[in-house]
Protein backbone atom coordinates (compact mmCIF):
# COMPACT_ATOMS: atom_id res chain seq x y z
CA UNK A 1 0.00 0.00 0.00
CA UNK A 2 1.20 3.30 -1.17
CA UNK A 3 1.69 5.70 2.01
CA UNK A 4 -0.21 9.06 2.68
CA UNK A 5 2.21 10.50 4.62
CA UNK A 6 5.85 10.58 5.47
CA UNK A 7 8.20 12.20 8.28
CA UNK A 8 12.14 12.91 8.57
CA UNK A 9 14.15 15.14 10.75
CA UNK A 10 17.48 16.12 10.00
CA UNK A 11 19.93 17.54 12.47
CA UNK A 12 21.75 21.29 12.07
CA UNK A 13 25.68 21.24 11.59
CA UNK A 14 28.52 22.70 13.78
CA UNK A 15 31.89 23.58 12.60
CA UNK A 16 34.75 23.25 14.81
CA UNK A 17 37.47 24.50 12.71
CA UNK A 18 37.64 24.89 8.40
CA UNK A 19 35.75 27.49 7.28
CA UNK A 20 34.93 28.89 4.20
CA UNK A 21 37.55 25.85 2.76
CA UNK A 22 34.73 23.48 1.45
CA UNK A 23 34.47 25.34 -1.68
CA UNK A 24 38.42 25.80 -1.86
CA UNK A 25 39.63 22.45 -1.82
CA UNK A 26 39.90 22.02 2.01
CA UNK A 27 39.60 20.33 5.00
CA UNK A 28 36.73 20.67 7.66
CA UNK A 29 36.16 19.20 10.83
CA UNK A 30 32.40 19.66 11.80
CA UNK A 31 29.49 17.08 13.81
CA UNK A 32 25.94 17.18 13.19
CA UNK A 33 24.17 18.75 16.59
CA UNK A 34 20.72 17.55 18.07
CA UNK A 35 19.14 20.32 17.09
CA UNK A 36 16.98 19.87 13.64
CA UNK A 37 14.30 20.14 11.06
CA UNK A 38 11.85 17.92 10.93
CA UNK A 39 9.69 17.59 7.59
CA UNK A 40 5.79 15.76 6.80
CA UNK A 41 4.63 15.22 3.67
CA UNK A 42 1.27 14.45 2.61
CA UNK A 43 0.05 13.38 -0.73
CA UNK A 44 -2.37 15.67 -2.08
CA UNK A 45 -1.35 19.09 -1.21
CA UNK A 46 -2.71 22.30 -2.79
CA UNK A 47 -0.24 25.03 -1.47
CA UNK A 48 3.11 25.64 -3.45
CA UNK A 49 5.83 24.60 -1.20
CA UNK A 50 8.64 26.33 -0.17
CA UNK A 51 11.14 27.00 -2.19
CA UNK A 52 13.91 24.94 -0.67
CA UNK A 53 10.97 22.05 -0.60
CA UNK A 54 10.54 22.23 -4.01
CA UNK A 55 14.30 22.97 -5.18
CA UNK A 56 14.78 19.61 -3.25
CA UNK A 57 11.75 17.80 -4.56
CA UNK A 58 13.03 18.99 -8.42
CA UNK A 59 16.50 17.58 -7.96
CA UNK A 60 15.28 13.98 -6.69
CA UNK A 61 12.84 14.09 -9.68
CA UNK A 62 15.61 14.48 -12.10
CA UNK A 63 17.01 11.47 -10.70
CA UNK A 64 13.60 9.77 -11.27
CA UNK A 65 11.76 9.73 -7.74
CA UNK A 66 9.08 11.59 -8.64
CA UNK A 67 6.39 12.58 -6.46
CA UNK A 68 2.47 13.83 -7.13
CA UNK A 69 1.85 17.66 -5.54
CA UNK A 70 2.32 17.33 -1.80
CA UNK A 71 1.52 19.21 1.02
CA UNK A 72 3.82 20.32 3.20
CA UNK A 73 4.93 20.64 7.18
CA UNK A 74 7.68 22.24 8.38
CA UNK A 75 8.64 21.96 12.75
CA UNK A 76 12.21 22.84 13.51
CA UNK A 77 14.15 23.46 17.00
CA UNK A 78 17.13 24.66 14.88
CA UNK A 79 17.16 28.49 13.94
CA UNK A 80 16.92 30.05 10.84
CA UNK A 81 20.12 32.15 10.07
CA UNK A 82 22.11 30.73 13.15
CA UNK A 83 24.67 29.68 10.89
CA UNK A 84 23.61 26.34 11.38
CA UNK A 85 23.06 25.04 8.55
CA UNK A 86 19.46 24.89 8.95
CA UNK A 87 19.27 24.88 5.45
CA UNK A 88 21.02 21.92 4.41
CA UNK A 89 19.34 20.12 7.21
CA UNK A 90 15.37 21.58 5.53
CA UNK A 91 16.90 19.86 1.90
CA UNK A 92 17.78 16.84 3.60
CA UNK A 93 15.09 15.76 5.79
CA UNK A 94 12.60 17.11 3.04
CA UNK A 95 14.75 14.52 0.80
CA UNK A 96 14.35 11.67 3.25
CA UNK A 97 10.91 11.85 3.88
CA UNK A 98 10.21 12.10 0.14
CA UNK A 99 12.32 8.64 -0.44
CA UNK A 100 9.74 7.01 2.37
CA UNK A 101 6.70 8.33 0.86
CA UNK A 102 7.90 6.99 -2.59
CA UNK A 103 9.23 3.38 -1.14
CA UNK A 104 12.95 4.51 -2.26
CA UNK A 105 16.79 4.34 -1.04
CA UNK A 106 19.32 6.20 -1.88
CA UNK A 107 23.15 6.01 -0.69
CA UNK A 108 23.66 8.29 1.68
CA UNK A 109 26.29 9.71 -0.62
CA UNK A 110 23.83 10.55 -3.08
CA UNK A 111 21.35 12.10 -0.79
CA UNK A 112 24.17 14.28 -0.03
CA UNK A 113 24.56 15.16 -3.63
CA UNK A 114 20.79 15.90 -4.27
CA UNK A 115 20.38 17.96 -1.59
CA UNK A 116 23.49 20.40 -2.52
CA UNK A 117 22.03 20.26 -5.87
CA UNK A 118 19.37 21.70 -4.85
CA UNK A 119 20.46 24.18 -2.93
CA UNK A 120 23.42 25.66 -4.76
CA UNK A 121 22.28 24.55 -8.48
CA UNK A 122 18.66 25.05 -8.35
CA UNK A 123 17.98 27.36 -5.42
CA UNK A 124 21.14 29.73 -6.81
CA UNK A 125 23.16 29.28 -3.20
CA UNK A 126 26.77 29.14 -3.95
CA UNK A 127 27.55 26.63 -1.12
CA UNK A 128 29.85 24.02 -0.94
CA UNK A 129 29.67 20.30 0.17
CA UNK A 130 30.63 20.75 3.49
CA UNK A 131 26.70 21.29 4.98
CA UNK A 132 25.23 18.28 3.41
CA UNK A 133 27.94 16.30 3.81
CA UNK A 134 28.05 16.68 8.27
CA UNK A 135 24.24 16.38 8.13
CA UNK A 136 24.18 13.41 6.27
CA UNK A 137 27.15 11.64 7.54
CA UNK A 138 28.52 12.30 10.76
CA UNK A 139 29.28 9.98 13.55
CA UNK A 140 27.68 9.33 16.62
CA UNK A 141 29.04 10.75 19.67
CA UNK A 142 31.78 12.86 17.55
CA UNK A 143 33.15 14.78 14.98
CA UNK A 144 33.39 14.10 11.02
CA UNK A 145 36.72 15.11 9.14
CA UNK A 146 35.82 16.02 5.72
CA UNK A 147 38.20 16.97 2.99
CA UNK A 148 36.94 18.65 0.24
CA UNK A 149 40.09 18.22 -2.04
CA UNK A 150 40.21 14.05 -2.14
CA UNK A 151 37.09 12.94 -3.09
CA UNK A 152 35.27 14.04 0.03
CA UNK A 153 36.84 11.61 1.79
CA UNK A 154 35.62 11.15 5.73
CA UNK A 155 36.94 9.64 8.84
CA UNK A 156 35.52 10.56 12.65
CA UNK A 157 37.26 12.17 15.49
CA UNK A 158 35.93 11.10 19.00
CA UNK A 159 35.04 13.74 20.95
CA UNK A 160 36.99 15.24 23.94
CA UNK A 161 35.26 13.65 27.46
CA UNK A 162 34.10 16.14 29.38
CA UNK A 163 33.85 19.23 27.02
CA UNK A 164 30.96 20.45 25.57
CA UNK A 165 29.90 23.29 22.85
CA UNK A 166 27.98 26.32 23.91
CA UNK A 167 26.80 28.43 21.49
CA UNK A 168 25.07 31.96 21.87
CA UNK A 169 23.08 33.33 18.41
CA UNK A 170 24.22 37.12 18.65
CA UNK A 171 20.83 38.07 17.21
CA UNK A 172 21.98 39.09 13.83
CA UNK A 173 20.85 36.84 10.94
CA UNK A 174 23.69 35.42 9.25
CA UNK A 175 24.86 35.70 5.23
CA UNK A 176 22.81 32.62 3.77
CA UNK A 177 24.71 33.08 0.43
CA UNK A 178 24.19 36.44 0.21
CA UNK A 179 26.56 39.04 -0.94
CA UNK A 180 29.16 39.14 1.43
CA UNK A 181 29.46 35.48 0.90
CA UNK A 182 29.20 35.44 -2.69
CA UNK A 183 32.42 38.17 -2.92
CA UNK A 184 34.67 35.96 -0.76
CA UNK A 185 33.82 32.83 -2.64
CA UNK A 186 35.18 35.48 -5.93
CA UNK A 187 38.15 36.85 -4.17
CA UNK A 188 39.10 33.03 -3.17
CA UNK A 189 38.84 32.26 -6.62
CA UNK A 190 40.96 35.31 -7.99
CA UNK A 191 43.72 34.76 -5.53
CA UNK A 192 43.99 31.05 -6.50
CA UNK A 193 44.43 32.56 -10.50
CA UNK A 194 46.99 34.98 -9.50
CA UNK A 195 48.89 32.43 -7.79
CA UNK A 196 48.90 30.02 -10.72
CA UNK A 197 47.62 26.69 -9.40
CA UNK A 198 44.57 24.34 -9.69
CA UNK A 199 44.39 24.13 -6.02
CA UNK A 200 44.80 25.62 -2.39
CA UNK A 201 46.29 22.24 -1.25
CA UNK A 202 49.13 22.92 -3.67
CA UNK A 203 49.74 26.31 -2.59
CA UNK A 204 52.71 27.20 -0.61
CA UNK A 205 51.96 29.71 2.65
CA UNK A 206 55.13 31.87 1.45
CA UNK A 207 53.32 32.18 -2.39
CA UNK A 208 50.73 33.60 -0.38
CA UNK A 209 52.71 35.99 1.41
CA UNK A 210 54.28 37.15 -1.94
CA UNK A 211 51.35 38.18 -3.68
CA UNK A 212 51.01 42.01 -3.93
CA UNK A 213 47.18 42.66 -4.05
CA UNK A 214 46.77 42.85 -0.01
CA UNK A 215 43.08 41.89 -0.01
CA UNK A 216 43.51 38.79 -1.75
CA UNK A 217 46.45 37.82 -0.10
CA UNK A 218 44.40 38.00 3.42
CA UNK A 219 41.93 35.91 1.52
CA UNK A 220 44.42 33.39 0.41
CA UNK A 221 46.41 33.20 3.67
CA UNK A 222 42.89 32.32 5.66
CA UNK A 223 42.34 29.44 3.01
CA UNK A 224 45.68 27.60 3.21
CA UNK A 225 46.31 28.15 7.21
CA UNK A 226 42.63 27.54 7.84
CA UNK A 227 42.97 23.91 6.20
CA UNK A 228 46.28 23.62 8.57
CA UNK A 229 44.46 24.40 11.47
CA UNK A 230 41.89 21.54 10.68
CA UNK A 231 44.31 19.03 10.04
CA UNK A 232 45.44 19.84 13.05
CA UNK A 233 42.26 19.84 15.38
CA UNK A 234 41.33 15.93 13.80
CA UNK A 235 44.48 14.91 15.47
CA UNK A 236 44.04 17.31 18.86
CA UNK A 237 40.83 15.24 18.78
CA UNK A 238 42.14 12.16 17.94
CA UNK A 239 45.26 12.40 21.24
CA UNK A 240 42.05 13.50 23.17
CA UNK A 241 43.95 17.44 23.59
CA UNK A 242 41.27 19.59 24.20
CA UNK A 243 43.08 22.14 25.32
CA UNK A 244 44.79 22.31 21.66
CA UNK A 245 41.52 21.96 19.71
CA UNK A 246 40.09 25.10 21.46
CA UNK A 247 43.51 27.30 20.42
CA UNK A 248 43.12 26.31 16.89
CA UNK A 249 39.23 27.43 17.37
CA UNK A 250 40.66 30.76 18.50
CA UNK A 251 43.31 30.94 15.92
CA UNK A 252 40.04 30.05 13.53
CA UNK A 253 38.22 33.03 14.81
CA UNK A 254 41.44 35.03 14.52
CA UNK A 255 41.87 34.61 10.88
CA UNK A 256 37.98 34.86 9.98
CA UNK A 257 37.69 37.89 11.96
CA UNK A 258 41.03 39.78 10.46
CA UNK A 259 41.85 37.58 7.06
CA UNK A 260 38.83 36.57 5.45
CA UNK A 261 36.73 39.89 7.40
CA UNK A 262 33.55 37.56 7.89
CA UNK A 263 33.06 38.21 11.16
CA UNK A 264 31.08 40.97 12.89
CA UNK A 265 31.16 43.19 16.35
CA UNK A 266 28.87 41.34 18.29
CA UNK A 267 30.19 38.10 17.20
CA UNK A 268 33.80 39.26 18.26
CA UNK A 269 32.28 40.26 21.57
CA UNK A 270 30.89 37.34 22.11
CA UNK A 271 33.36 34.98 21.42
CA UNK A 272 36.04 37.68 23.83
CA UNK A 273 33.36 36.88 26.56
CA UNK A 274 33.61 33.03 25.83
CA UNK A 275 37.36 33.16 26.02
CA UNK A 276 37.25 35.33 29.48
CA UNK A 277 35.29 32.68 31.05
CA UNK A 278 37.10 30.24 33.15
CA UNK A 279 37.16 27.05 31.43
CA UNK A 280 36.29 27.96 28.43
CA UNK A 281 39.38 26.57 25.98
CA UNK A 282 38.28 28.38 22.74
CA UNK A 283 35.84 30.25 20.87
CA UNK A 284 35.01 31.30 17.18
CA UNK A 285 31.95 32.52 15.41
CA UNK A 286 30.17 29.26 13.18
CA UNK A 287 28.74 29.24 10.09
CA UNK A 288 29.58 31.35 6.61
CA UNK A 289 29.36 34.34 8.90
CA UNK A 290 27.68 38.21 8.77
CA UNK A 291 26.06 37.36 11.63
CA UNK A 292 24.80 33.98 13.19
CA UNK A 293 26.33 32.30 16.20
CA UNK A 294 29.67 31.98 18.16
CA UNK A 295 30.48 28.90 19.99
CA UNK A 296 32.85 28.03 22.28
CA UNK A 297 34.33 25.04 23.95
CA UNK A 298 34.60 24.53 27.54
CA UNK A 299 34.52 22.25 30.37
CA UNK A 300 30.58 21.18 31.26
CA UNK A 301 31.11 22.28 34.57
CA UNK A 302 31.50 25.93 33.45
CA UNK A 303 29.22 25.56 30.44
CA UNK A 304 26.39 27.62 32.33
CA UNK A 305 28.67 29.86 33.44
CA UNK A 306 30.53 30.22 29.96
CA UNK A 307 26.50 30.81 28.02
CA UNK A 308 25.46 33.21 30.56
CA UNK A 309 28.94 35.53 29.64
CA UNK A 310 28.34 35.28 25.99
CA UNK A 311 24.38 36.49 26.50
CA UNK A 312 25.35 39.32 28.56
CA UNK A 313 27.42 41.37 26.23
CA UNK A 314 24.72 41.20 23.55
CA UNK A 315 22.51 44.33 23.32
CA UNK A 316 19.68 42.22 22.60
CA UNK A 317 19.21 40.27 26.41
CA UNK A 318 20.12 36.97 25.35
CA UNK A 319 20.79 37.10 21.75
CA UNK A 320 18.00 34.98 19.83
CA UNK A 321 19.29 32.10 22.02
CA UNK A 322 22.25 29.74 23.58
CA UNK A 323 22.15 26.33 23.70
CA UNK A 324 24.82 23.33 24.51
CA UNK A 325 25.13 21.71 21.80
CA UNK A 326 25.18 18.18 21.34
CA UNK A 327 26.67 15.58 18.99
CA UNK A 328 24.60 14.09 16.54
CA UNK A 329 24.44 11.15 14.46
CA UNK A 330 23.93 11.98 10.72
CA UNK A 331 21.04 11.36 8.47
CA UNK A 332 23.24 7.68 7.72
CA UNK A 333 22.63 6.60 10.69
CA UNK A 334 19.46 8.17 11.59
CA UNK A 335 17.63 7.31 8.29
CA UNK A 336 18.63 3.61 7.33
CA UNK A 337 15.14 2.44 6.10
CA UNK A 338 16.24 4.46 2.59
CA UNK A 339 19.78 4.92 2.91
CA UNK A 340 21.79 3.16 2.27
CA UNK A 341 25.79 3.23 3.99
Amino acid sequence: MTAESARATAPGRCTLVGEHVDYADGVVVCMAVHLGITVTLDRGGTAPPPPLVAATLQALGERGIALPQLGVAIEATLPAGAGLSSSAALCCATAVAALRLSGTRLPATELCDVALHAERDIAGVPCGPLDQRAVVLSPSGGALVLDCGRDLETSAAPWPEGFALAACHTGDTHDVGGDGYRSRRAQADAALRLLGAESFRTVDLDAVEALADPLLRRRARHIVTETRRALECAGALGRGDAARVGALMSASHASLRDDYEVSTPALDAVVAAAESTPGCLGARMCGAGFGGTAIALVDVMDAGRCIAAMQAVLPEPGGRGAWLLQPSPGLAALAPDVLIP
